[in-house]
């Protein structure tokens, strides 16, 4: 097993070939012959706003119609189909829903993908993601979740860039002595 550095890669080198290969496993997990998509949004918190979510998921689905609803299944904006090909339940655990809606969910969708929240999704849900508690405050936990569950569903989100520290103190210190003339 080869390191970064013994193939001669810095650290952001490797950062973005990591990027890219999760970028290439989330596409490879799309499922065939989606036409409609249903989105359960979470009580907690958004990341992305509703028409960032549909153009995320129009990009990986692009003959897709997208319907949203909330944690108690009512329908936010058009009104959801009975029969949905792909499920996207972002309810996370502690966020009020109905027992049986889990299951009424899976009765209306081919394919559900969603958190592992509540006593059954485990089981009726064809893809979960196991979430853990981890560090960081409300909103930062709900953006990892829901990107990992995004990724599950084949909808890919490939983060251009990170805030690097700022060097502009650090640089001018390196740099040789000016002649003097």
């Amino acid at each position: 097993m080869t390191t970064d550095l013994q193939l001669g890669l810095d650290k952001e080198s490797a950062s973005v070939l990591a990027q890219i290969a999760e970028y290439e496993k989330t596409l490879s997990r799309r499922i065939p012959g989606v036409r409609t998509v249903l989105v359960i949004l979470s009580a907690r918190g958004l990341v992305f706003d509703i028409e960032a979510l549909r153009q995320k998921i129009h990009l990986a689905y692009p003959d897709a119609a997208v319907f949203f609803a909330n944690t108690q299944g009512k329908s936010t904006g058009a009104e959801c189909p009975t029969h949905v090909d792909l499920l996207i339940d972002f309810t996370g655990p502690g966020q009020r829903q109905s027992i049986f809606l889990a299951k009424k969910l899976r009765r209306m969708a081919r394919v559900v993908i969603g958190r592992n929240a509540g006593w059954f999704r485990k089981r009726i849900y064809d893809l979960v993601y196991n979430e853990d508690e981890g560090l960081g405050d409300t909103f930062s936990r709900e953006c990892r979740i829901q990107k990992k569950v995004l990724a599950l569903a084949g909808v890919p989100f490939s983060q251009m860039g990170d805030a690097l520290p700022d060097l502009g103190k650090s640089i001018a210190l390196e740099l040789p002595p000016l002649k003097e003339f």
